[in-house]
């Protein structure tokens, strides 16, 4: 009798138990995903730039699959994509608008799956009419005025050209001066007197002092040679 008491008591307290521990064993992290726009309002012709995170309870999820959906206000899809998680759960998109989209709200959708678990999440993002003289996208991501910029460099032309102009002006003179500087001096005109004496052979005219013709070699040692 009391054997079967005592083993009452032991499967009674054995279930409690299995009941207390239950929720803690069938727990599991929970799928998380965030998103982002990098700005809040583009113009149409801006690049949309999306990331997020995701994370499975405290810790990132890797190399994990994202997909993207980005709707209108009419709750037509404009884009679609998928990314891929990195090593910190980061991921990122970027896409373009219809240059025609005109000025509306659009809903950035994105989402995630870990096993049995879905995580989604969404941001939102406003695009403006661009103007009609155009706008141009710099790094930045800010845009600019396309008058502007053409105005800008026609006025760095103009500064180039002046600059080209006045350093011309300037240095030419200095440049002709040089340049009559270096200009060699005419040799002076040989005199020929009588200390010059004609080669027989050759006609031509060198110093009497020599016994030969620097030009033929011919030999002046006798009375043949004649005088200039």
């Amino acid at each position: 009798m009391g054997e079967s008491v005592k083993t009452s008591k032991l499967s009674m307290l054995l279930i409690f138990l299995s009941f207390l521990y239950m929720p803690l064993a069938c727990a599991s992290p929970i799928l998380h995903i965030t998103a982002r726009t990098d700005k809040s309002s583009y113009f149409q012709v801006e690049t949309v730039r999306v990331c997020g995170k995701v994370t499975l309870g405290e810790n990132p999820l890797r190399e994990s699959l994202v997909a993207l959906e980005v709707r209108n206000e009419s709750r037509d899809i404009v884009a679609v994509g998928t990314s891929q998680t990195s090593e910190k759960g980061i991921f990122a998109f970027t896409f373009k608008l219809s240059p025609n989209a005109g000025s509306q709200n659009y809903t950035v959708y994105v989402s995630a799956r870990w096993e049995n678990q879905t995580a989604v999440n969404c941001s939102t993002f406003l695009t403006e009419a661009s103007s009609s003289t155009g706008y141009n996208e710099n790094s930045g991501n800010e845009v600019i005025p396309s008058s502007v910029v053409i105005s800008i460099l026609l006025v760095l032309f103009g500064i180039l050209l002046l600059s080209v102009l006045i350093i011309s002006i300037f240095l030419f003179p200095k440049l002709k001066e040089i340049e009559v500087k270096m200009e060699p001096s005419a040799p002076p005109d040989k005199q020929i007197g009588e200390n010059h004496k004609t080669c027989m052979n050759c006609g031509k005219k060198f110093l009497r002092i020599r016994t030969f013709c620097p030009y033929c070699f011919t030999d002046h040692s006798q009375d043949g040679a004649k005088k200039a």
